[in-house]
């Protein structure tokens, strides 16, 4: 009977720990971070003032830590912290060890601007920058160039649409404001064709060709 009893509580505590792992996730597996929040690879351009004044580029390390910010200060969690709320947290932990530090923290985020740009290519820039001003980074739209048709896309899947993009370069919103990921393409899309420049692109190969063949056929 004893052991029956010790049985059922050590299945209880187990199941209690289950239930629990389910009300806080972190306790059995860690959650993916939110776009707007703090991925691993990361990059905060970081300055401290003091008297001894402090200025790098720091990285966000596995675990999503920022290690030795300062010279023998612990790890600075960032799980949960957003980029927009970086310069206030970071103010607020180096307080702990720093009387009235004087903080400037800019997170970095890495942005792929493909499409009908001057330079397509991957970008790290400010999350704070303006999304128009990415395209200007990128060499400004090319020639051909339908701002209107510009999706913002993670790996396969379209997290922006055009619509969504089109009212973001318009009211002047940034990359944390679009919940940019690392990563993340902005695709800037083409002017579609007209019948006036498909018929153009079709006499563009009709026309050498019956001349070439009209110089065969006199050859004969």
């Amino acid at each position: 009977m004893k052991s029956f009893s010790r049985g059922v509580r050590r299945l209880s505590g187990i199941a209690a720990f289950l239930c629990l792992g389910s009300v806080v996730p972190g306790i059995i597996q860690s959650q993916e971070p939110q776009p707007d929040e703090f991925h691993v690879g990361d990059r905060i351009a970081l300055t401290v003032e003091g008297q001894q004044l402090i200025s790098d580029t720091v990285v966000v390390r596995d675990g999503l830590v920022l290690r030795q910010v300062l010279p023998g200060l612990a790890d600075i969690p960032l799980a949960g912290v957003k980029r927009a709320d970086i310069q206030k947290y970071l103010t607020q932990q180096l307080g702990k060890f720093i009387r009235d530090p004087v903080v400037h923290a800019t997170p970095l985020i890495r942005i792929a601007v493909l499409g009908q740009v001057g330079r397509p290519g991957y970008y790290t820039l400010p999350s704070d920058v303006l999304l128009s001003d990415v395209i200007m980074r990128a060499g400004g739209p090319s020639g051909n160039a339908d701002l209107a048709r510009t999706v913002l896309k993670r790996g396969s899947e379209e997290v922006a649409s055009r619509e969504e993009v089109s009212s973001a370069l318009s009211s002047g919103m940034t990359l944390d404001q679009l919940r940019v990921a690392p990563g993340d393409e902005l695709v800037v899309g083409e002017k579609p064709s007209s019948s006036f420049d498909t018929i153009l692109k079709v006499l563009g190969v009709a026309v050498p060709l019956a001349t070439l063949l009209l110089y065969f056929s006199t050859r004969r």
